[in-house]
C-alpha cells in the first residue's frame, strides 16, 4: 500500500517498508515507450482505451522482484516474457548481473481457445476428483490434442482423436489418482456418456411439497448447492434431465408426484434420486 512517504514490497514470503524514494528510484530504471511495448498495453493504448498508471508499474515492481530475491534464473509462461526481460534491465540498474530466463509454452484450457485459468473456468485441477479430471480431459478439443501430448505426455497423439483423447484422460488421470481410479472414471465416463445408462450408486434427496407442486429452480438450488438464477439458465440451455427426459426453460413447476422417485441430472455428471418427505 503506499502512503506519502512509504510503499511495501514483499520479500521472501514477508511484507517490506520500501521507502517512497526507492519507489521513485525503481519508476526511473524504465520508460512509459518501454512499457508501452508490452503488446496488451500497445493494443489498448492504439485502441484508445485507458490504462491506470498502477498497471504501468506493475511489470517494473515484478521485476523488482528479481533484485530482492538476487535471482540467476527466472522460469516463466511465454506470455511473460516481456516481464521477464524488463526484469534483466531492472537489475542492470541496480547494478546486478541479469538473470538467465526459462519461458515455456502455455497450456490451452480445455475450452482450446484461451490459456487455462481457473478465473475463466476452463481449467483441470491436479486435485480434481478422478471422473471430473476425466470428464473435463474428454471435453478437449481435437485441436488442441498435440499440444496436450506435447506439453503433458511428451508423445505423439493416436491417429483417431477420440481414442487420443481416451488415452490422454486415462493418462493423467492415473498419474494423479492411481490406475485403479482412473479404470473406475474411465467407467463411469463410459456408462454417462457412451452407453448412456445412469451410474449404480445415486445419492437420494428428500423434498417436501408446500402445494403439491415443486419449483424446480428452488429445488436444483437445494440439491445441487446452485443459485436459483444458475438452475434457471441450465433449465433454458437444456442442461437438465427428469428420467432420461431433457426439460426446458418453461418446465419450472412440476407436480410432486412426477417427482418422487425419479432421478434429477444436471448436467452431465450429477445426479439425485428425488424422495418425497
Amino acid at each position: 500500500m503506499l502512503d506519502r512517504d512509504r510503499t511495501e514490497v514483499r520479500r521472501n514470503g514477508e511484507w517490506l517498508d520500501m521507502p517512497v524514494e526507492d519507489l521513485f528510484r525503481l519508476a526511473r530504471t524504465s520508460t512509459v515507450a518501454q512499457i508501452l511495448e508490452r503488446d496488451d498495453f500497445a493494443n489498448r493504448y492504439s485502441a484508445g482505451e485507458p490504462i491506470a498508471i498502477l498497471e504501468l508499474l506493475y511489470p517494473l515492481l515484478q521485476g523488482y522482484d528479481s533484485v530482492a530475491i538476487e535471482s540467476d534464473v527466472e522460469l516463466g509462461g511465454t506470455d511473460q516474457t516481456f516481464n521477464l526481460l524488463l526484469a534483466r534491465e531492472v537489475q542492470r540498474a541496480y547494478d546486478m548481473e541479469p538473470q538467465s530466463i526459462l519461458t515455456m509454452p502455455i497450456l490451452p484450457g480445455i475450452d482450446g481457445v484461451q490459456k487455462m485459468s481457473k478465473s475463466l473456468g476452463n481449467y483441470v485441477g491436479v486435485e480434481d476428483p478422478p471422473e471430473e479430471m476425466f470428464g473435463k480431459l474428454m471435453r478437449v478439443p481435437d485441436e488442441a490434442m498435440p499440444t496436450y501430448y506435447s506439453l503433458l505426455l511428451d508423445e505423439e497423439p493416436q491417429a483417431d482423436p477420440r481414442e487420443a483423447k481416451r488415452h490422454m484422460a486415462f493418462a493423467l488421470t492415473e498419474r494423479y489418482h492411481g490406475v485403479e481410479a482412473a479404470a473406475a472414471a474411465q467407467d463411469r465416463f463410459d456408462t454417462l456418456h457412451v452407453r448412456r445408462e445412469l451410474p449404480d450408486e445415486i445419492d437420494e434427496f428428500e423434498f417436501s411439497p408446500d402445494d403439491g407442486q415443486v419449483h424446480l429452480p428452488a429445488l436444483m438450488a437445494e440439491a445441487f448447492g446452485l443459485s436459483r438464477s444458475e438452475a434457471r439458465r441450465l433449465l433454458t440451455q437444456g442442461g437438465v434431465r427428469l428420467d432420461g427426459s431433457e426439460l426446458d426453460g418453461g418446465s419450472l413447476d412440476v407436480p410432486a408426484d412426477a417427482l418422487d422417485g425419479a432421478v434429477l441430472q444436471v448436467g452431465r455428471r450429477r445426479f439425485k434420486k428425488l424422495r418425497r418427505a
